[in-house]
């Protein structure tokens, strides 16, 4: 199963979900495969690896063996790295180049039960290529106003893609990240859930500064602090995604 997790707004939570998320499923023994298409590469940063010889640019662009680094059991990363936004201008001149990420995940598919690709928070020809890639979609939408209005863009794109490119694609759920006690979220988040209904998580992931320590250390949130509220969140969510596949 690939899943992206995507939002072309930035600081919603997609990187932290997408670590921790596949953190989560491989301590449930699932195979997870991690894919950082972010030319920021925070997603890589935040498992340990800062400036890799060979990262999604190459997948993208040349044909060398898949890059896949070993983080734990059951967990593994392709990671990013700055080259990568060269991959854009490269992709827009190929016929063939809103297909590339699929092509080459292909390759390895069979040897995980997920495959989680963390988006950039745009809708360039990149999160183009994980979306035609992918079987489902996770879309992470921070409790804040200007983070919701741009929603419906989303669900238009997926419906679009769903008719031309790939009709298998669709949406496991919307994500309420970075959610806190004061009214304006709690209302923010009940309004997420009155306008998408079934299509919003029953988790939601609170807002944890356990969660931000972890990411600026370079570690998921497990190896970090395996007690912390953040912890417990992304463990319940994980849990959910595997009832939903039951």
């Amino acid at each position: 199963m690939i899943i992206s997790i995507i939002n072309h707004k930035g600081g919603v939570g997609k990187t932290t979900t997408t670590i921790n998320l596949g953190k989560a499923l491989s301590l449930e023994d699932k195979k997870v495969l991690l894919v950082d298409l972010d030319p920021q590469a925070n997603l890589s940063q935040c498992a340990g690896i800062d400036s890799p010889d060979f990262n999604t640019f190459h997948v993208l662009c040349e044909d060398i063996p898949l890059p896949i680094k070993t983080l734990d059991k059951n967990f593994d990363i392709i990671p990013a790295d700055l080259d990568l936004s060269e991959a854009e201008l490269r992709l827009q001149t190929d016929v063939n180049g809103y297909f590339r990420l699929k092509k080459r995940l292909k390759e390895v598919q069979a040897k995980y039960d997920y495959i989680l690709i963390d988006c950039p928070p745009s809708l360039s020809i990149l999160p183009l290529n994980a979306l035609i890639a992918s079987d489902r979609v996770i879309i992470a939408a921070q409790a804040e106003f200007l983070a919701v209005k741009g929603l419906q863009t989303i669900f238009d794109l997926i419906e679009k893609l769903k008719e031309n490119l790939n009709t298998d694609l669709s949406i496991l759920g919307m994500l309420i990240t970075q959610l806190n006690n004061t009214i304006f979220r709690k209302d923010v988040a009940d309004s997420i859930r009155k306008i998408y209904g079934g299509q919003v998580f029953e988790t939601v992931i609170k807002q944890n500064i356990t969660l931000a320590e972890a990411t600026a250390s370079g570690k998921d949130i497990f190896t970090y602090d395996k007690s912390s509220q953040g912890a417990k969140d992304y463990q319940a969510l994980a849990k959910e995604v595997l009832t939903i596949f039951k």
